[in-house]
């Protein structure tokens, strides 16, 4: 049996086996599709071991477990029509229909889940499994995600997966005849993915956290997996294939947001790494914002200030109140005031995931927490779970927002826990217990940023999403750009043993991110946040990582690639948190002024170079604009360098032919060794 169209020729077996898929002169030969997932609390198939998701919490994956065991079934049914092929196949209690169906450049595969039973049947996850047949040649990544490596199939243990610590969409993979694109976008449920060796395949999974109680005769659906084939002689950039893809599903970034500046995110009452000791009020706190205005701050991240217990300020007891210690609604009013005459813009932390049960907001509005099977709340960090799919709670949500800009005039949000909370299993109205995770995710963060838009100000919404998925693309102006600090947490080690490597793969990391995601959605970059120099990750300061050279350089990076940069309270002054190390007001003062002097407005183009040396170096190019609204003088066009080593390296010759617009060392001259940890913005002319 044969699909095709003008790009794709998909041929199976007569059971409707997969067997290849060819574009031009390129084909790859499979060994068939297979799904497995869990009904009953078994696996149906046995392809990899079940996991129960009951006590999953927010940030859990659903793992990949591979048995061994190869998919067997026999089909109950095949039906063909012109540009799609459905094979049904008859469990004990379901019937799982795979569609494969033909779209300009890709194969899409669907599955239709159906309960055959009388009784409903309690689901939990539902993996996709494609298995190519050859593990000779293949190299696959996982573009903007960790692991950041290139894999050689070869090299993997047998049957032991390579998983990816984000939710990950898209796998790519270089074959001898060409490459392979792989796509897996779910819009209710997060899902694991990851790659094994299988014997003689190399077996692709992504595995949907899907939950529900299926009903008798009623089905459900769970995400679509897209193979798109590229020949890059032919067809371009096989990364880039991947944006075009998303693109061609409708996946649009919003662009009429705040999506510029640099970014400082603080507290009145201090740092979380030093137990907040500062104890000031937003009064006090604002005598504060002149000296960030002068570093170079655009917008100040609050994190939360809202009435709150003993556990801390992520355990708001009701966010419609301003808590006393931090000088009430009046102190919060002056703080945003004084913020708004120096021009800068305060961004406040919404906690959507709820409060304490025995507070109103939870209290008084049952149907709003979600529930385990047994009906008791969900609860997490001593706190509900809300369901953001819930119509009252997100038009809750969206008012209490409005009413902030009311007040005070904030101008945007942070929003914690943004990919969505527990799963529940009493759920609004058709939505399914799982629902209450990506799906929820992006609802609380519409309803947030509607919220602003009631009030009329610019969407300016940061949700604390780390996985880089289309989902949010229409409703987030900045990316929180977790992958990028787990590529330098992957890398930490790298900076001082073998720079050069490590300004190798960053640069690779980097490259290919720029590729898969659209140029015009912004990412926030940041060397450290709240929770990562206190108790996750690598638990303590760039500074006390990578030295205060490569502290430095680190910053020079996060502020010169695309994105906003974000620095975390007291990475200017170690005093603020009880630190030792060197001031660096002066330093961010001057690398923020660069920033904003030299570099191209508006744009987040960037071509990186492979310098093969410690010396990072990448063009930041302009947009299509009239040359009056360009910063620089010429093209526009700048080349940006940046010493990753603590001795002087030379620079690319790419750099020879231009002048020097700054340099953090104070070189004058183009082609001069560029000091240890500095940067160097050359204009190109």
């Amino acid at each position: 049996m044969t699909l095709s169209n003008d790009f794709l020729t998909c041929r199976f077996d007569d059971a409707g086996k997969l067997l290849s898929v060819s574009h031009g002169a390129l084909r790859l030969p499979f060994d068939g599709f297979a799904f497995d997932l869990g009904c009953q609390e078994q696996s149906v198939n046995g392809l990899l071991e079940y996991e129960s998701m009951l006590e999953f919490r927010t940030w859990n994956l659903p793992d990949i477990r591979p048995t061994g065991k190869r998919f067997s079934r026999t089909p109950k049914s095949i039906a063909q029509a012109k540009d799609q092929l459905t094979v049904t196949y008859g469990l004990e209690q379901l019937d799982v229909a795979v569609s494969y169906v033909l779209m300009p450049t890709a194969l899409k595969i669907d599955l239709r889940i159906l309960n055959t039973s009388a009784a409903p049947l309690y689901l939990n996850a539902c993996a996709f499994l494609l298995s190519l047949a050859q593990t000779e040649g293949v190299v696959f990544d996982f573009p903007g995600n960790a692991p950041i490596y290139h894999c050689e199939s070869t090299l993997l243990e047998n049957r032991k997966p390579v998983q990816t610590g984000l939710i990950n969409f898209a796998t790519h993979t270089s074959l001898p005849g060409g490459d392979m694109n792989l796509l897996f976008l779910d819009k209710i449920e997060k899902w694991g993915c990851g790659v094994y060796r299988d014997d003689d395949r190399t077996t692709y999974v992504y595995n949907a956290g899907l939950e529900i109680d299926l009903k008798a005769q009623e089905s459900c659906c769970v995400g679509s997996l897209y193979l798109t084939p590229c020949i890059p002689a032919e067809d371009g950039n096989p990364y880039l294939q991947i944006r075009d893809l998303v693109a061609s599903l409708g996946y649009a970034p919003t662009t009429q947001g705040i999506h510029d500046g640099v970014m400082y995110s603080c507290h009145p009452s201090g740092t979380m790494d030093a137990g907040f000791p500062l104890k000031d009020d937003l009064y006090q706190y604002a005598e504060y914002l002149p000296k960030l205005k002068s570093m170079g701050i655009d917008h100040v991240w609050l994190l939360p200030v809202f009435d709150h217990n003993e556990n801390g300020v992520y355990h708001s007891n009701d966010q419609s109140v301003i808590d006393q210690r931090y000088g009430g609604e009046e102190g919060c009013k002056y703080y945003c005031d004084k913020a708004h005459d120096l021009g800068m813009t305060i961004l406040f932390d919404y906690v959507p995931h709820g409060p304490a049960p025995e507070f109103p907001v939870a209290r008084d509005n049952p149907e709003w927490p979600s529930k385990r099977r047994d009906g008791s709340l969900q609860d997490e960090w001593e706190c509900v779970s809300m369901d953001y799919n819930h119509p009252g709670y997100q038009e809750y949500t969206a008012e209490l927002v409005h009413d902030h800009v009311r007040r005070f005039g904030v101008d945007g949000a942070r929003i914690d826990c943004a990919m969505g909370g527990l799963s529940n299993w009493r759920p609004y109205g058709d939505n399914r217990p799982s629902g209450n995770s990506v799906l929820a995710g992006v609802h609380i963060t519409e309803a947030i940023r509607n919220g602003f838009l009631r009030g009329g100000k610019p969407s300016f919404i940061l949700p604390e999403n780390f996985n880089l998925i289309p989902n949010y693309y229409h409703c987030t102006d900045l990316f929180y750009g977790m992958n990028l600090y787990r590529a330098f947490v992957e890398l930490e080690s790298l900076l001082k043993t073998d720079p050069a490597q490590y300004a190798a793969l960053l640069t690779d990391f980097l490259e290919r991110e720029s590729w898969i995601t659209p140029e015009d959605y912004h990412k926030m970059r940041f060397l450290g946040n709240h929770d990562t120099v206190s108790w996750v990750w690598q638990s303590k300061r760039a500074v006390d990582c990578y030295g205060v050279g490569g502290a430095k350089a680190l910053f020079a990076l996060i502020s010169l690639i695309d994105g906003v940069p974000m620095i975390y309270q007291g990475d200017e002054d170690p005093t603020i948190y009880g630190g030792t190390t060197e001031n660096l007001t002066d330093f961010f003062t001057r690398l923020f002024a660069d920033r904003k002097h030299f570099l191209p407005r508006g744009s987040n183009l960037t071509t990186y170079l492979h310098t093969g040396t410690p010396v990072m170096a990448f063009f930041r190019e302009p947009q299509e604009v009239p040359a009056a609204d360009y910063q620089t003088e010429g093209s526009g066009r700048v080349l940006v360098l940046i010493n990753l080593s603590d001795t002087p390296q030379p620079v690319p010759a790419q750099a020879q032919s231009c002048s020097v617009l700054a340099d953090s060392a104070g070189a004058a001259q183009a082609d001069a060794d560029l000091a240890p940890f500095a940067y160097r913005l050359l204009q190109v002319v």
